[in-house]
């Protein structure tokens, strides 16, 4: 559980001499400017980094909540400014979302108990940083303020109480529990995990009026609570009485990829296994990590990692990496051919899964590997590399991380219902696990 004393201090940072790159990041960003609303994990402003949600205390959970349940989501993101700015007025809202993410036309006041709109009051600056920062964060539901239906919801950042100046939206979903999700079998044994990666589960629907499941029901099976690739399951493979049995052949619905890549900055002053130089300007730290190489098409890591997750974290103030942990700029570097048809991007949660330009590789051709310069705030960071055609929307890590079998992903089961009175897409059924574990 993470101590945090949010009273705003002075800042007593190092004084920030802008560079090239960084310092678009830092420039006082265009209060002005008026934004069209993004479904998805979508930061509008360069200068917000590092935006996390997930569920109570634990920062590699998924944000999702549960009716009745108090536990609460924290939102936690940073606002890069000079110090000799102040902080800015943030305000949330919420937007409910149809199963496809497209937001509804329901009112607030219709899947929400109590005022939605809110002002985000705890915030504190950065202490002893050569980047100069805000932290803020916001915690909700409360027991005042409280969701009444389920389904897909944005939260939204704004300023200034205008919700036109949208600073960042963020997903996650509500979930009311009314079936039971029964995995029927798990591979668990090294020897059928090579021979078969598939999925089969029962959804006892007792209690709900189903007509046909192929209409009325959604189901959607994720991978690492990836929203990019997400696959939905039609119709189920059988049935009996309230019962309805669901398959998913997990080698064809999604690339397995192999173990993900780690890269560890808690600290500035002690080498990782990941760190080969670490260089001290007067700006930034920047950090240089050992060349990685493309993965043959059957090698496989046995490594444990947290499948694509990020945490903050400072070796040296592990109790106040909120706002003492600085953001350095890293050096990435894969060995590869030059892919001529293809895009390279570094991959991640902490890439929101997505083909961002500030993630795309640069090909040396002088020392025949990609490289990207990222600016990261300290921290432990997986990932991953993938291609992508410059047309195409879908990212393919399996063209140069390889498809291994013994691959472990987290995957969750969704459970989407829309009764015929309904103007929008309960979840009604979620289940997450961890499928070799």
């Amino acid at each position: 559980m993470k101590v945090i004393l949010w009273i705003v201090l002075p800042c007593f940072s190092l004084l920030f001499v802008a560079c090239p790159m960084t310092e678009n990041a830092l420039r006082s960003p265009n209060y002005t400017n008026e934004r069209t609303l993004i479904a998805d994990n979508h930061a509008y402003e360069a200068n917000i980094r590092t935006v996390q949600l997930y569920r109570g205390d634990y920062e590699l959970s998924y944000p999702v909540i549960y009716l009745n349940d108090p536990t609460p989501l924290s939102l936690e993101f940073d606002e890069l400014l000079p110090p000799e700015e102040i902080e800015s007025k943030f305000y949330v809202d919420f937007v409910n979302c149809d199963a496809n993410w497209n937001p509804t036309n329901l009112l607030p006041i219709e899947f929400f108990e109590g005022f939605s709109q809110d002002q985000i009051d705890l915030y504190r600056r950065s202490e002893f940083t050569k980047i100069s920062y805000f932290h803020y964060t916001y915690q909700f539901p409360k027991p005042e303020r409280y969701f009444k239906i389920s389904g897909n919801y944005l939260i939204k950042v704004y300023r200034n109480g205008n919700p036109k100046e949208l600073v960042l939206t963020r997903r996650f979903i509500v979930v009311d529990r009314q079936v039971n999700i029964e995995p029927k079998y798990l591979i668990n044994d090294r020897i059928q995990r090579l021979r078969l990666q598939e999925l089969a589960f029962d959804v006892n629907v007792a209690g709900l009026e189903i007509i046909n499941p192929a209409q009325d029901l959604q189901i959607l099976v994720m991978q690492n609570f990836r929203w990019d690739n997400a696959v939905q399951i039609e119709r189920p493979r059988f049935s009996r009485q309230e019962i309805y049995e669901y398959y998913i052949n997990l080698i064809a619905g999604f690339n397995g990829g192999n173990e993900f890549r780690w890269h560890d900055i808690r600290s500035t002053r002690f080498y990782s296994e990941s760190m080969r130089d670490v260089t001290e300007l007067p700006q930034h730290y920047e950090i240089t990590l050992y060349q990685d190489d493309e993965r043959l098409k059957n090698s496989f890591g046995t490594l444990r990692d947290r499948n694509g997750g990020f945490f903050i974290e400072v070796q040296e103030w592990p109790n106040a990496a909120d706002y003492s942990a600085d953001y350095v700029m890293n050096k990435f570097r894969l060995k590869a051919k030059y892919r001529p048809n293809d895009e390279v991007y570094i991959l991640g949660s902490f890439t929101d899964w997505q083909a961002r330009p500030e993630f795309r590789m640069d090909y040396n051709e002088s020392q025949a590997r990609y490289e990207a310069s990222l600016l990261l705030k300290q921290g432990v960071y997986d990932y991953q590399y993938a291609s992508k055609a410059p047309s195409g929307k879908l990212l393919n890590e399996g063209d140069i991380e390889g498809k291994a079998l013994e691959t472990e992903n987290y995957y969750n089961i969704l459970i989407y219902y829309r009764a015929p009175t309904d103007r929008t897409d309960r979840i009604i059924g979620f289940l997450p696990l961890n499928y070799y574990d």
